[in-house]
């Protein structure tokens, strides 16, 4: 490397390399995050009434990956939704495959030069949306183009910083040369970079600016796309830690498909490169849309070459993650729209297994909030939000079956229905104070906040109390149970006692400078939260205790 650190000119380039990359990299991120902001609900609700197909499931794969841009996106949210119950593990294999085909499309992008002459413009007309415009939606489209213009003009600077290193060093030229050689290490380099940079589009964007270069061959180039497709399906794994045994299967099928999908080509890799070969010729294609080629041609071939064998990975995956299949699996045939007609009351009882669920799904979120709190780590706090994001979901499938039996059902069923309203809107609000206290605690911890210990001590407290009055609230519930839900009033007295006396004493404690006063505000941010979870808690309990419960409910649905 003698002579690469001797060049007069070594600094500059290295420079726009390092800075084109990061451009691209946060480009690429800021579209991402940016789309999936304008689409996300609507493509989520699209994911969940059409999978029921594999080959469906595979077009809305495509479809979606194709808008966000992020086929990583499309399988958190897949498996997020098995997470939530709302989609099958079978269901989300078609997602999946079909999200590996959206991603190419990314790649043809890259390879059209033209674009990046007009990146600057670009990023000039979104920042305008981004910074001068008030709508919300206008902004996020402003910053979608700013992404679109960034990750253009990174990888132009990407491109040449690049082509500087590889003119004026021997070394990095024999280290790409020996990627021709030795196709294995290229996998293995394409799994290991997009596991860390966690984004197969953007490592596929460099492997192009090298090919660009002329000095990465397609002999060496494409088996990086093959460690690519297996680097990403380390974002499905994150997603599925912690979750259903449908999530974690689902999670497995993508790693097994990847790497299955990796290594037969791998075996046919010469024969493979010939028809690239043989396609940049007919077309007159430059080296970058030859890897666009590969790419799309290798997740087209894989998906409509193993989708026969199907059955076969569920099976084994089954083997591998053994277990019952949850309850949760099967959400969409329990809110059934069938039995909505054939038979309301019965259908308002499956409404009730899914409120079960989703009080256990509050209650998980309620312990890893305080897990969090007492242990503050990263991992947990996804966790929880991640659970918050469900709970959301399910609230509004809740929501909208049981207005749909709102017609439907007899007079003498119309009390349970109103309860269930007002049930599902407590458990969802419980996951916003959860939410709340998160970002508080997260707040404290960034600011290195600490509290006293008679502070620490009277959270305790009230999170020992709110815990046991939900996990009463489980039991009410499930079956009624009037002597808990006694319980959980007399307990929510004690909590508004317990706030009230916490609070007073926070305040000596900072008026004596005990606490800090910014800490302070955050400690009573977390009581109140607290507090409010309580009286939540307290609500579930009165709708079965108050025999005469009528309501109007916050969607002005009159029972």
């Amino acid at each position: 490397m003698i002579d690469l650190i001797n060049n007069n000119n070594i600094f500059d380039i290295v420079l726009g390399l390092i800075g084109g990359l990061g451009l691209f990299l946060y480009g690429i991120n800021l579209m991402g995050d940016s789309l999936q902001a304008l689409a996300g609900s609507k493509m989520k609700r699209i994911i969940e009434k059409l999978t029921n197909n594999i080959y469906v499931g595979i077009l809305v794969g495509f479809i979606v990956t194709t808008v966000i841009q992020s086929s990583s996106g499309t399988t958190a949210l897949s498996i997020s939704l098995i997470r939530a119950g709302l989609m099958t593990m079978p269901q989300a294999v078609g997602i999946i495959m079909g999200a590996n085909m959206g991603t190419t499309v990314t790649a043809f992008l890259f390879s059209f030069p033209a674009i990046s002459d007009y990146s600057l413009l670009v990023i000039g007309i979104g920042a305008v949306f981004a910074f001068f415009l008030r709508n919300k939606k206008l902004k996020t489209i402003g910053q979608a183009l700013i992404g679109f213009g960034l990750l253009f003009y990174g990888m132009d600077l990407m491109g040449n910083g690049l082509k500087g290193v590889i003119n004026e060093s021997n070394y990095i030229r024999n280290i790409l040369a020996s990627f021709g050689n030795k196709p294995w290490l290229g996998l293995m380099t394409g799994l290991i970079v997009t596991a860390i940079v966690q984004s197969s589009s953007a490592t596929t964007g460099i492997v192009q600016s090298i090919v660009d270069t002329g000095e990465l061959t397609l002999t060496g180039a494409i088996p990086i796309l093959f460690g690519n497709n297996i680097g990403t399906t380390i974002t499905a794994i994150i997603a599925a830690i912690g979750g259903s045994i449908a999530a974690k299967r689902a999670s497995l099928f993508h790693v097994f498909f990847n790497i299955f999908g990796a290594l037969l080509f791998m075996i046919f890799l010469s024969p493979f490169i010939s028809i690239i070969e043989y396609l940049q010729d007919i077309t007159g294609a430059s080296n970058k849309l030859a890897i666009a080629y590969a790419h799309l041609l290798f997740n087209f071939i894989c998906t409509f070459s193993l989708v026969w064998f199907i059955n076969y990975f569920i099976l084994l995956i089954k083997k591998i993650i053994r277990g019952e299949e949850d309850d949760d699996e099967l959400i969409d045939e329990i809110l059934s729209e069938n039995l909505i007609k054939n038979s309301p009351v019965l259908a308002l009882e499956s409404a009730k297994k899914i409120i079960i669920h989703m009080s256990k799904t509050v209650k998980k979120m309620l312990a890893e909030t305080y897990q969090y709190i007492t242990e503050p780590n990263n991992k947990i706090y996804e966790e929880a939000m991640a659970l918050e994001t469900i709970i959301n979901t399910l609230d509004r499938r809740i929501h909208d079956y049981l207005v749909k039996l709102t017609t439907s059902i007899p007079e003498l069923s119309t009390k349970e229905l109103s309860k269930y309203l007002d049930t599902i809107r407590d458990l969802e609000r419980i996951g916003d104070h959860c939410e709340n206290l998160l970002e508080v605690y997260e707040y404290i911890t960034e600011n290195k906040g600490t509290f006293s210990e008679a502070a620490w001590e009277d959270l305790n407290k009230m999170f020992t109390i709110i815990i046991l009055m939900l996990d009463h609230c489980l039991i009410i519930i499930s079956n009624n149970n009037k002597k808990l839900a006694r319980e959980v009033v007399e307990l929510e007295a004690k909590v508004d006692n317990l706030e009230k006396t916490a609070r007073k004493y926070h305040t000596l404690r900072v008026n004596e400078g005990v606490c800090i006063s910014e800490m302070g505000i955050m400690f009573i941010e977390l009581l109140s939260n607290l507090e409010r979870i309580g009286d939540h808690c307290c609500n579930i309990a009165e709708y079965t205790l108050d025999e005469k419960y009528y309501l109007i409910s916050d969607d002005k649905i009159r029972i």
